[in-house]
């Protein structure tokens, strides 16, 4: 939630750090940090962002970089203040990750894209929550690769439900709080169209843009009741395409009015989904939430079994456990990186595999396919299905063909 409030900051610092309106949380809001590190620096140090001086920094380059703040003991975090180097010039992409222990890491904010207008510390706000570790993992920027960050300031709750930015910039998916008529008020849909589980046999209905825009239908792909996130439902009765056995509701990414399809040997290629599956169906309870596809299959998947989450190598459903412990409802990060004939697949920040792939045709998709039909699952109605939770989803090309 975006608050209004008044900084007042000492003079006599180097570089002032000029008031922002519904930027920067008051001085009693701030959280104190006991300790920073980084997985990097170029000799501009992780404690240059706790000096109140906006002409330090800490630098790190390249995709995953990150910055680590040490509160000493669990708090209630509710948003994070960034101020970038050389952000009045250039936009950061950026996720934000929170942890109790230091060791398992939740998002709190994925893909989020800074203003670009300013070298002030802009608001990040999240759903409030118990941390003592925070992480900015950074994606690089506008011109280049390097991550700089200038300052921060952790901020206390709120009692907000997250996802907003109070620098007024952003540019990432997903938020929540306001009201929303279809699922492209929630998320970004102008690259995607949507495959749903509902038409004629083997013909189900897709949905391009424009329609796509203002398009919905409950309950298979409708926007949450909070617009926090969107919600993808497949039940086991639902209509399938001639290559399929098995209903989805999902995306598949576009380009343009063309269907998307790149090398995973050009360019890089990446797609985050901030996501929780919500429902697996009875009787063969596994769904896929999250694909890389090639011209004629699937490549790798994010795909659940019960409680074990898993991410696929080709027709090896089960090459790398990832959790044997999923609960349904839990938010994760699912993250795909292709690059050099290589995917990187990533849980909650942490690599789990990499798989070497030579391939064209690609594209990604998101959203729920469910692996249960009415030949292996009972009851075949409606009310027996997979469902996802989408709160941000976020697809990047850099230096692609």
């Amino acid at each position: 939630m975006r608050r209004v409030c008044r900084v007042i900051v000492a003079a006599g610092l180097a570089v002032g750090l000029t008031a922002v309106t519904g930027s920067v949380v008051s001085a009693a809001g701030r959280l104190p940090v006991a300790v920073a590190t980084a997985s990097a620096h170029d000799g501009n140090v992780p404690a240059n962002t706790r000096d109140n001086d906006l002409s330090t920094r800490w630098s790190g380059q390249g995709d995953g970089a990150w910055i680590r703040y040490d509160l000493g003991s669990l708090r209630t975090v509710g948003s994070l203040s960034i101020a970038w180097y050389r952000g009045a010039n250039r936009k950061q992409t950026f996720d934000i990750e929170s942890s109790r222990d230091g060791a398992t890491w939740t998002p709190a904010l994925a893909r989020k894209v800074s203003s670009g207008t300013t070298v002030q510390p802009e608001r990040h706000d999240f759903a409030d929550r118990s941390a003592r570790y925070l992480r900015i993992v950074g994606h690089g920027n506008t011109e280049n690769d390097w991550n700089s960050v200038t300052e921060i300031f952790v901020n206390g709750p709120d009692g907000g439900g997250g996802g907003g930015n109070g620098g007024g910039g952003g540019g990432g998916n997903g938020g929540g709080g306001g009201s929303c008529k279809s699922p492209a008020d929630v998320l970004n849909l102008r690259n995607w169209y949507i495959g749903l589980p509902i038409g004629e046999n083997e013909s189900p209905k897709n949905v391009e843009q424009p329609q796509l825009a203002t398009f919905s239908v409950d309950p298979w792909f409708v926007a949450t009741a909070k617009c926090d996130a969107v919600r993808f439902r497949a039940a086991v009765n639902g209509v399938t395409t001639s290559g399929s056995n098995y209903p989805r509701s999902e995306l598949r990414e576009m380009s343009g009015a063309a269907k998307a399809g790149w090398s995973s040997t050009s360019g890089t290629h990446t797609m985050v989904i901030d996501q929780a599956i919500t429902a697996v169906p009875q009787g063969r309870p596994y769904v896929v939430a999250g694909q890389i596809h090639d011209g004629s299959d699937d490549v790798t998947v994010f795909r659940l079994e019960g409680n074990r989450l898993y991410v696929t190598d080709g027709d090896t459903p089960r090459h790398k456990l990832v959790t044997d412990n999923y609960v349904l409802g839990t938010r994760f990060q699912a993250k795909f990186v292709v690059s050099g004939g290589e995917i990187k697949a990533y849980y909650n920040g942490m690599l789990q595999t990499t798989l070497t792939k030579n391939f064209s045709g690609g594209y990604f998709k998101a959203g729920a396919y469910t692996q249960a039909n009415c030949g292996n699952a009972s009851p075949c109605a409606d009310s027996n299905f997979g469902q996802v939770e989408i709160y941000g989803l976020t697809v990047t090309h850099n230096g692609t063909s």
